[in-house]
């Protein structure tokens, strides 16, 4: 992790929501919408490990949008157009307390990620089918 970087990580196989700032800390709009709680931080980079198909796309100071489908799960991490109020959208009811407050996993560890997009702006910069061992991680500096 780098100095001051506060990532989200996504992974599959089990799936699971990893923050480096407890989710217990993190503000929200009804019960879908979790605001990570630096907001004057900014999306740097997005890292997208998935076999075969790796990818980094860098931010610097544009909206940073990634969506994630895991079985019939959407995961959004989105910011505000300057990249700044880092958010995720998803059905929280599908998760769980993980092994630490910065964890939440799914309900249902039977599945995989299926679809990761990454957009910079109104501009796709990743957009790829995926068949498990993904790992993405939105820094958040």
């Amino acid at each position: 992790m780098r100095s001051n970087d506060t990532p989200i990580i996504i992974a599959d196989g089990s799936l699971t929501i990893e923050s480096a700032v407890p989710w217990a800390n993190y503000t929200g709009s009804g019960s879908n919408t979790k605001v990570h709680p630096h907001t004057g931080k900014s999306a740097t980079e997005v890292v997208i490990g998935m076999p075969g198909n790796n990818r980094t796309v860098t931010f610097s100071g544009e909206k940073c949008t990634v969506a994630v489908r895991y079985a019939t799960t959407d995961i959004t991490v989105t910011t505000g157009d300057d990249g700044k109020g880092l958010q995720v959208i998803t059905d929280f009811s599908s998760f769980h307390d993980g092994a630490t407050p910065n964890h939440l996993a799914r309900n249902d560890a039977s599945s995989k990620i299926s679809h990761v997009t990454v957009k910079q702006g109104d501009q796709t910069k990743f957009d790829s089918g995926a068949s498990g061992g993904t790992r993405v991680t939105i820094h958040y500096q």
